[in-house]
Order: structure tokens, then C-alpha cells, then sequence
């Protein structure tokens, strides 16, 4: 039975996704849960699943195409009796037989536009098609048999001529996984077993061909394998699909939030000790402990404070919706441009607990198999440029949120303490907030709750 392979929603701000990496080819035979094809929405990549056994007949979109929801990516044979096939085959030819191209006779031929659209789907002319609905109206179901005869039609060889049926191709799930990694087309791998079964010693063997000749092919999508255009002296680089999803998110962020930001720093000298004495402790358990880690823990506990930086503005009721969990995101820099992973509940996790979730998602971040749900539903965003040696910056609201945290490096500057002068390593504050909710003496408070915090760690982790 035929079964089409659909677009389905990805993430609840975007209708459109771009297509990153096929995992089979047309006449690769898949089992129910087999991943057919990534796609990447809004930064994050996601696989969509064979939703029943069967072979993969034809591919209708490319690689670096993009798709919008409900929009047919592959179409499927699924698996069948034998005996049932040859009823379903004898009754399609039946039906068929009645809606070969004719034209009938004074009566009008009629379609709604979903019939239209349908029939441009499958190359029919529905013009072309006998109606079996009344006065004239073409059915779904006539542009489809219609399409199943032609598609038989056109694949039935004539007297004499020989067919080549296309190669299916025999591998298991994680044979499958080592060729997309390698970049490897399972259909120019010979199989060494008689069975005709892909093995990971065949993939291996065309990979010592490939590099002998000196042929690698790069994993980079289409998109973004074209080359800059040099023309009158300036070069042009086509965007890549992330880094349109990066400029659609900012250009919307700063042409609807009306953004303040305040610049400030803290006194970080105790959490500087109080991390120098504990973070061999994390490293026993393979967790390194950041500065990142202490500024999710106090920004968690200024946002039980002030609630309406854990919040967002509904443009369309006008309302401030103030939101109860506390989600953590921060941006972690890639190749390819930021993604924003997202601690969740960060309120109910201990220091050790974030930090080791900052290290798994970063690692994730970095080899684009970070999931959308790991991405999604922030409250709030901490964007730090201190590990690339920066200070202050005015970072940029993730709609739909309130506010965003920037935090620089560690810098040790000449303070007055205590009516005297001393050299102290001082950290720099960035908070960028919506000025629809946020006053600027609430966000200066919030700005000295979260110093205060900083300066003294054992306040903040006595609220576990």
C-alpha cells in the first residue's frame, strides 16, 4: 500500500523546516522507527521516523530544500501480503479500467481546489480524468486511481524489453547510522554477503576506496556548500538555514520589544574561592565546574523575586503572563552559529545537577544532535561572551521572553573596600529587558539582588 510521509509540526513559531541529511535512498527498504530524514527548525535538528515497514519508492524533496508542515517528503510502499497485493493490484486495474482519459459528454468537469491541489501533487491532469461523483465532480479518490494506473502503466515493459528494478537496500539501523556519519550512499556499497545485507566491514572497505582516490565528500547541506560570489569588488555568502533562523529571530526581537539595557558588575572574589575549593570534587564524577553554572543557580533565585523577568507580553490580549517553572537557557556557540540549550526546572536542581547538564548539552550543542525539546520553552536566556574574553555588550531578547543576561569575563580591577583600595576580580553584567514590563529602578533591583548573590555563592546555594 502506498503511505506518504509528511511534514509534521516541528515547533510551534515556525510552519517551515529545512531538510539537513537523508538517512535512505529510493528503494531502501526500512522497518517501522527507522530514521528516513533530518530536519532542522529553529537551530535544532530532528528525525523523522519511518511510521510503518516498507520500501522507500520515491524521495520528493532534497536535500537543503525547504518544507513546509503537511507537505509530502517521501512516499512509501508498505509492506503487504502477497496474496492481499495481488487483490489490492486486480482491484485498482478494475477501478482504472473505469476512468481511463475519456471525455464525457455534455457534462462539465469539476474539481474543488483541494482535488486540484491533490492531483498537482500526484502529476495528474484532472482534466484528464473521469468524474465519478455527480454532475461531473472529480474525487479525490478518481485523481488517485487515475495516478495508480498511470504510475502501472508507465512501470509495465513492453514485449521484449528487459527491466533493471532498482537495488533494495539490506542494513540494519546502526549500519545505516555509520554511513551517514561517514557521508557514505548505501546504494554505491557492494554487499560481501550472499544475502545481499550491508555490513559495517563493506562501508569500511569503500571508505579506504574513497580516500584512496582522494574523492571525500563533505557533510555540509547543499545550502551551504555553495560559494561566496565575488562581483565588483564585494563578495556575496548565501545564508545558511541556521543563520536565517538566527536573523528571523533577532530582526523579530528587535522590531517588537522595546529593549533597555543596564550594564553593572560584581564582586565575584569568594565565588571565585568558593569554586577553586569544590571543583575538584565535580571533576571525580567527570563534571567540570564553570562560572556558568553559579550564574544559572543565582539568576534561578533572582527570578523567584522578581517574577516579571521570568515572564513574556501577550501583544494580542495585552497581558502579562507570568510564567511558574523556571527554565534556563543559554547560548552555547557552534560552527554553525548559537543554539540555545535549556536547563529546565532549574529551581529543583543542585549546582552539580546544572553543571553537568550545562556540560551534556553544550557537547550536544556542539554535534548538532541536540533535540528541539531540549531547546524549547525557556524563561529566561544567559548569553556569555566572558569565555571569549569579552565584558559588556547589549544582548538581545529571545522572544518571547522579558529579559536576557549577559555576563563577561573575570577581570581583576582596583575597587574601594572598606574605605581602602584593593585589587578584586570583578565580573561584567549585561541585562537587556523588555521595557513593556520591566521599569528600570525593577531591573536595577534585580541587577544588585543577582550581585549580591555572586559576591556571596553560600546564599544562593542555601536555597536548594
Amino acid at each position: 500500500m502506498v503511505l506518504e510521509v509528511t511534514l509534521p509540526r516541528q515547533s510551534d513559531k515556525n510552519d517551515e523546516s529545512l531538510i539537513t541529511f537523508w538517512h535512505v535512498s529510493e528503494g531502501d527498504a526500512v522497518e517501522q522507527g527507522d530514521p528516513l530524514v533530518e530536519v532542522q527548525t529553529e537551530k535544532a535538528i530532528s528525525e523523522i521516523e519511518a511510521p510503518q515497514s516498507g520500501v522507500v519508492k520515491e524521495i520528493k524533496k532534497k536535500r537543503a530544500d525547504t518544507v513546509a508542515v503537511g507537505e509530502i517528503l517521501a512516499i512509501m510502499e508498505t509492506e503487504v501480503m502477497e496474496e492481499e497485493q495481488v487483490l489490492v493490484d486486480d482491484l485498482v486495474l478494475e477501478r482504472a479500467a473505469t476512468v481511463q482519459p475519456a471525455v464525457t459528454e455534455g457534462v462539465e468537469k469539476k474539481a474543488s481546489p483541494r482535488v486540484k491541489k491533490l492531483a498537482k501533487e500526484l502529476g495528474v491532469d484532472w482534466q484528464l480524468v473521469t468524474p465519478s461523483g455527480t454532475n461531473g465532480k472529480v474525487t479525490e479518490d478518481d485523481v488517485r486511481t487515475f495516478a495508480e494506473y498511470s504510475r502501472k502503466e508507465e512501470t509495465t515493459p513492453s514485449k521484449g524489453e528487459e527491466t533493471h528494478p532498482k537495488r533494495s537496500i539490506i542494513a540494519t539501523p546502526s549500519v545505516r547510522k555509520f554511513a551517514r556519519e561517514n557521508n557514505v550512499n548505501l546504494e554505491d556499497v557492494l554487499p560481501s554477503n550472499s544475502n545481499g545485507k550491508v555490513s559495517k566491514n563493506d562501508i569500511e572497505a569503500f571508505l579506504a576506496e574513497r580516500d584512496a582516490a582522494s574523492t571525500q565528500l563533505t557533510l555540509e547541506p547543499e545550502a551551504e556548500k555553495k560559494e561566496a560570489k565575488v562581483k565588483d569588488g564585494q563578495k556575496r555568502v548565501p545564508l545558511t538555514g541556521m543563520r536565517k533562523a538566527i536573523a528571523r529571530g533577532m530582526v523579530h526581537s528587535k522590531s517588537t520589544i522595546p529593549h533597555v539595557t543596564h550594564f553593572d558588575e560584581a564582586n565575584v572574589a569568594n565565588l571565585v574561592d568558593q569554586r577553586e575549593r569544590v571543583k575538584g570534587y565535580f571533576e571525580e564524577d567527570g563534571v567540570k565546574l564553570t562560572y556558568l553554572a553559579y550564574v544559572v543557580k543565582a539568576l534561578t533565585v533572582v527570578l523567584q523575586k522578581f517574577p516579571f523577568l521570568n515572564a513574556s507580553f501577550d501583544e494580542e490580549q495585552e497581558e502579562i503572563v507570568v510564567k511558574e517553572n523556571y527554565n534556563i537557557g543559554f547560548a552555547a556557540d557552534t560552527e554553525e552559529g548559537l543554539l540555545v540549550p535549556v536547563i529546565k526546572q532549574a529551581d529543583k536542581k543542585s549546582l552539580f545537577q546544572i553543571a553537568k547538564e550545562i556540560q551534556e548539552l553544550a557537547v550536544k550543542a556542539r554535534d548538532r544532535t541536540i533535540s528541539v525539546d531540549e531547546m524549547s520553552d525557556a524563561t529566561c536566556t544567559i548569553s556569555n561572551v566572558g569565555s571569549a574574553n569579552g565584558s559588556y555588550f547589549t544582548p538581545i531578547i529571545n522572544a518571547p521572553q522579558s529579559c536576557i543576561l549577559g555576563i563577561g569575563r573575570i577581570e581583576k580591577k582596583a575597587i574601594v573596600v572598606n574605605e581602602t583600595i584593593e585589587i578584586q576580580p570583578m565580573m561584567a553584567l549585561s541585562l537587556s529587558y523588555d521595557h513593556r514590563l520591566i521599569d528600570g529602578v525593577l531591573a536595577q533591583e534585580a541587577v544588585n539582588e543577582l550581585k549580591k548573590y555572586l559576591s556571596e555563592p553560600g546564599l544562593m546555594l542555601a536555597k536548594v
